[in-house]
């Protein structure tokens, strides 16, 4: 009979601590850390930021004539802001025309402490990366106060928080395609970008032509914390698949476990 409770008992004790986990992962700051689609609505297009080299702008200056890629980070998130400010560079390194010319690139940090020396540094790696003769045009990395961040991040229905225990920000990823008229035409999911759908959306977005997706479900940002012991989320859809198929898994193996590993009765007496 032992052989038998043996292998249920460590299954419950694996779904205890897989239950245990997902708890935290899908905690308040989880909850709260989500992007609410708005096509068709405006940026708030004066509302005013500051450049990487200290010069205050408006919205409207970073986003008129042309189509623009709009990416809400903080500049010093160590998880989904790099990896999807990453791909947005490689996938405009990837397409024939200039950023500058046929489309914009605008990256916003929602974390107000961030400085213009900051949002430098990453201008500095982003054209570093990107690579081509004159690059810099159309290129903005922009830095802001409490009130004008919320404005903007109001208007396009991205919501975060800051966690003030493991300092970091709960938040999600997912890019704006922003139209020449400062119009929300559509917006793409996840941290990987490629080139081909950067392209059609900023196409799409230069024809004013505006994109609703049922099925988007925006990838989120929040980290383990080792001095506090606490889990978070980098990316909270994936660890509950993984939780999900680390159950079935135990499932069919104490299937074959008790299927196997009866005693017989002589070792019974």
């Amino acid at each position: 009979m032992r052989y038998f409770l043996f292998p249920f008992q460590i299954l419950i004790a694996l779904i205890l601590v897989s239950s245990s986990l997902n708890a935290q992962f899908s905690g308040e700051l989880l909850n709260e850390a989500e992007i609410i689609p708005q096509v068709g609505e405006s940026l708030p297009l004066d509302a005013e930021f500051v450049d990487a080299t200290g010069v205050p702008v408006q919205l409207a200056e970073v986003t008129r004539e042309r189509p623009t890629i709009l990416c809400l980070v903080y500049f010093d998130c160590p998880m989904l802001c790099k990896l999807a400010a990453d791909s947005v560079v490689k996938g405009v390194t990837e397409i024939d025309a200039d950023v500058g010319d046929k489309f914009n690139v605008v990256f916003v940090s929602f974390n107000p402490v961030d400085t213009p020396e900051k949002a430098m540094q990453a201008q500095a790696a982003a054209l570093a990366q990107y690579g081509r003769v004159g690059a810099g045009a159309g290129w903005y990395f922009l830095t802001g106060e409490q009130a004008e961040i919320d404005r903007l991040t109001k208007a396009v229905g991205y919501h975060y928080r800051w966690d003030p225990e493991t300092k970091q920000f709960s938040h999600p990823s997912g890019l704006m395609i922003i139209s020449p008229a400062g119009v929300i035409t559509e917006y793409l999911d996840g941290v990987r970008f490629s080139a081909a759908d950067l392209n059609s959306a900023v196409k799409r977005a230069a024809a004013g032509t505006e994109t609703k997706s049922e099925t988007i479900s925006f990838a989120r940002c929040y980290l383990y914390d080792p001095t506090t012991g606490k889990f978070g989320a980098a990316v909270q859809w994936t660890v509950r698949t993984l939780g999900l198929l680390t159950v079935v898994g135990l499932g069919f193996t104490v299937f074959r476990l008790t299927r196997h590993q009866h005693p017989s009765r002589k070792d019974s007496v």
